[in-house]
């Protein structure tokens, strides 16, 4: 490459990479992503150019003692592989921090056209180098990146093949560079581009395309001579490299969440026009009425006990009673326990937990009373040999605690009968899945032995009070927010990036009788555009308490036929206890393992298959029944458990039917 064209390659680049640098720092909106990890590789391919200047390399000295010449008459050039490993720290905002330790080739051929007869040197000069560099991302081209920073270069080796020709053949193979630099230092600018081909809830993979304009100086020490410029006669290597890069992110989860701006005595809202867009749509409560009810529910205790890694000890978690506190409980109290409780969000969560954390008491007192039932304790564990051991825990305790007998009790190491995870499962998710893995799963003779446990609450923050947004399949974006304002109140929730968002209106509307509200829905599109639309809407208090039975179904992961194995219920038991008038809210949820968009179509194609279910048995007895099914994925709302437990996670793969009488 021509000397003066290289310069203004150099030249054009910075300036490109300056110009949307400031333009990135100085817009409006900077907050470009989640807080993120990344770690990864990069292979590329080097085309080098090198300025030997004036060096002593090989007699007859000197090679390329050139004064008042042309610096197109020193330059050479080469190829060389570029492969090394990388960590880069990304901010919420346009910058970011990557350090880069790579293997890289800086070969060249040069020709001495002084000599008589003009010589050639085929130079190999490899280094372990360090590029320290900052990251900046645009806004203009979403994916697109810019980077610059120094680079410090160790000498691995150094060496060249001669021809005292440069037409001839290779006089000298191999011989050892002279007085090489054992760290050279340079500067590197670069851009790449970011594919996601993979995205989970807190990880995803990125193949990256990536250009870099890379320059190292001083690779062999100076030779001091009045014939020396002390500039253009020491070695240097630019280089321009093109590669792909391979890279995992990791970064916390933003939880959906929603907070309330303080209160503020009401006044006569401002009215704006409603929005003629149609890019969401939302499902007011029923009537565009909040209350409050009364709720009978069936807590199914599924049978497992998980166990924390590298312990054959029964969780602290798990509430493990003495022998005189076994003597006395009863399963009838856990139900006794939720009755005239008033419940917000999470707490019936947290109850309901309490519930399941009794597990081994609860199974303990059924096999009291019916002695004729037997349990085989199915133990897994996916990293050691130690699921014996967990297994005669729980045998133990039952054994010593509750008086069952030993013989009732057998104990079968094996793979779960339903394993969590497959082999297309986000390796970024293992340590969860060998989590779920490890646990002992109870098998009982007698199938009453797995009977919900009933309770009885008084829900003030019901699933009906919530107004539901629905995106169009149509739009594109990375993610949305809501605000909801009116009576001088402001509700906030987001971001979201999942389609469908539930949002709990209880808390903008306070003591209030009714409230006119507005709801501002916030696009960021993946084109880089922020557009707002606009939903105008009253809500009412109501004052009558309404009763609901609640039913939760709980799934085994990858569950093929999760909802055919509730059909019967549904069917037999829970319509058969509707009545025309009801109105039945039917919503799925998913834990945090794979992809949200992906959780989100299984937990709406779910609560759609249980509605088709109760709306076929409704058609056979002629009932009148308003049915709504919902698909929540793994948003975080009140229906959800722990997802970084084992157990909050199992219960987080459901379907909630709730019948409101």
């Amino acid at each position: 490459m021509n000397y003066w064209t290289t310069k203004f390659t150099i030249g054009a680049f910075i300036a490109v990479l300056m110009l949307i640098s400031v333009g990135t720092m100085t817009a409006q909106d900077t907050n470009f992503r989640q807080r993120a990890l990344r770690w990864g590789g990069s292979l590329g391919y080097n085309l080098n150019e090198a300025s030997l200047g004036y060096q002593h390399l090989h007699e007859p000295f000197p090679n390329f003692n050139k004064p008042n010449t042309d610096d197109e008459k020193v330059n050479g050039e080469g190829t060389g592989v570029y492969a090394g490993v990388m960590i880069e720290f990304l901010s919420r905002s346009w910058w970011g921090v990557q350090i880069r330790a790579s293997y890289d080739m800086r070969d060249a051929t040069v020709q001495d056209i002084y000599a008589t007869p003009q010589t050639e040197f085929i130079t190999r000069m490899t280094y372990l180098t360090f590029e320290p560099a900052l990251r900046i991302d645009q806004h203009l081209i979403p994916g697109l990146s810019f980077s610059a920073g120094p680079l410090i270069s160790a000498n691995l080796t150094g060496t060249f093949d001669y021809r005292a020709d440069r037409n001839g053949p290779v006089t000298n193979v191999d011989m050892e560079v002279p007085d090489r630099s054992v760290v050279s230092l340079g500067a590197t600018f670069g851009t790449a581009y970011d594919i996601e081909i993979s995205r989970g809830h807190n990880s995803s993979v990125f193949l990256s395309p990536f250009f870099d304009y890379s320059w190292i100086a001083a690779q062999r020490k100076a030779v001091t001579t009045d014939t020396q410029n002390s500039v253009q006669d020491i070695w240097s290597t630019q280089t321009f490299r093109v590669g792909l890069r391979v890279s995992w992110e990791t970064r916390k989860p933003i939880e959906d969440q929603a907070y309330v701006a303080p209160y503020v005595a009401p006044s006569k809202p401002v009215t704006a026009p409603v929005s003629t867009k149609n890019s969401f749509y939302a499902i007011l409560p029923n009537a565009n009425t909040i209350g409050h009810k009364s709720v009978e529910g069936y807590f199914p205790v599924h049978p497992y006990v998980f166990f924390d890694k590298g312990s054959q000890e029964i969780p602290s978690r798990y509430t493990l009673l003495t022998k005189a506190e076994a003597r006395n409980f009863s399963t009838n109290d856990l139900g006794d326990f939720f009755q005239g409780e008033d419940t917000q969000k999470e707490t019936n969560i947290d109850e309901l937990m309490i519930v399941y954390y009794n597990i081994l008491n609860i199974y303990g007192d059924r096999m009291r009373k019916n002695p004729g039932t037997r349990v085989m304790l199915r133990s897994s564990d996916p990293e050691s040999w130690e699921a014996q051991t967990a297994a005669n825990r729980i045998k133990s305790y039952l054994v010593d605690n509750f008086g069952i007998a030993a013989n009732r009790i057998t104990i079968e190491v094996d793979e779960p009968s339903m394993v969590s995870g497959s082999e297309d499962t986000d390796p970024a998710y293992a340590s969860m899945i060998d989590d779920e893995n490890r646990r002992v799963k109870m098998v009982f003779s007698d199938a009453d032995m797995y009977n919900a446990i009933p309770y009885s609450i008084t829900d003030k923050a019901p699933f009906e009070n919530d107004m539901i947004f629905n995106i169009e399949n149509d739009v594109r974006f990375n993610s949305w927010k809501v605000s909801i304002t009116g009576e001088n109140r402001t509700l906030n929730a987001g971001p979201f990036r999942t389609r469908t968002a539930s949002i709990d209106l209880m808390p903008i509307m306070g003591e209030l009788r009714e409230a006119k509200l507005k709801a501002a829905v916030t696009f960021s599109l993946r084109d880089g555009r922020e557009t707002t639309e606009y939903l105008e809407f009253k809500v009412y208090r109501g004052d009558k308490v309404s009763n609901a039975s609640r039913y939760l179904m709980v799934f085994d992961y990858n569950q093929s036929d999760a909802v055919q194995v509730y059909e019967s219920r549904l069917r037999k038991e829970i319509v058969d206890g509707m009545i025309s008038g009801n109105t039945v809210y039917v919503h799925g949820h998913t834990d945090v393992i794979g992809n949200a968009a992906g959780n989100q179509t299984l937990s709406q194609s779910r609560a759609d298959e249980v509605k088709a279910i109760i709306v076929d048995e409704l058609g056979r007895t002629n009932k009148d029944v308003k049915v709504i099914a919902v698909g929540i994925g793994q948003q975080q709302m009140r229906f959800t458990f722990d997802n970084r437990l084992p157990e909050g996670r199992m219960y987080n793969r459901n379907v909630f039917v709730e019948v409101l009488k």
